[in-house]
């Protein structure tokens, strides 16, 4: 027994120092359990704004492979979730045809507003969506914003 010798108030104040840090440890976990789930609440009212908007919103890399995308854009695309939508899309692509060029040409240039854009759905016909898109340069990504299909009668009376 190491502390036999040790003086009585030693070991009192070390039992008190002790539990100093206990309580200081308990406010701390205390704390980060509250931040945690203010964290978790506020992301769950980020994924529910995200899936409940009427717009598709999508975050693609360079090569055009999508790195996260909501719900309605999935359901636009005709995919049943979000994860499918990205396990099937690195393969198969989510822009028809040559749209992926046209479309980082455009967002290069700094335009905004990049009008239709066609997707490839997920039967494999095209899918004509108006569109509106960002660079993230911090990602190296581009942030797009689709609003449902386009008729046919509106395809024509863009061109």
């Amino acid at each position: 027994m190491r502390d036999q010798h040790r003086p009585k108030q030693d070991l009192i104040n070390e039992v008190v120092s002790l539990r100093k840090q206990v309580a200081d440890l308990r406010e701390e976990m205390a704390a980060r359990r509250r931040v945690e789930e203010a964290l978790r609440h506020s992301e769950d009212q980020t994924r529910t704004l995200l899936d409940s908007s009427p717009a598709g919103l999508c975050l693609f890399r360079s090569d055009g492979a999508p790195i996260a995308a909501s719900s309605p854009f999935a359901r636009m695309l005709g995919y049943e979730s979000v994860a499918e939508l990205l396990s099937v899309s690195r393969v198969l692509g989510v822009f028809a045809e040559a749209e992926r060029a046209r479309v980082a040409e455009l967002i290069q240039r700094g335009e905004e507003r990049l009008g239709d854009v066609l997707f490839r759905h997920k039967d494999g016909g095209p899918y004509a969506s108006w569109a509106m898109g960002a660079a993230c340069k911090d990602l190296g990504a581009v942030a797009l914003v689709t609003l449902g299909a386009l008729s046919a009668a509106c395809l024509r009376s863009e061109k």
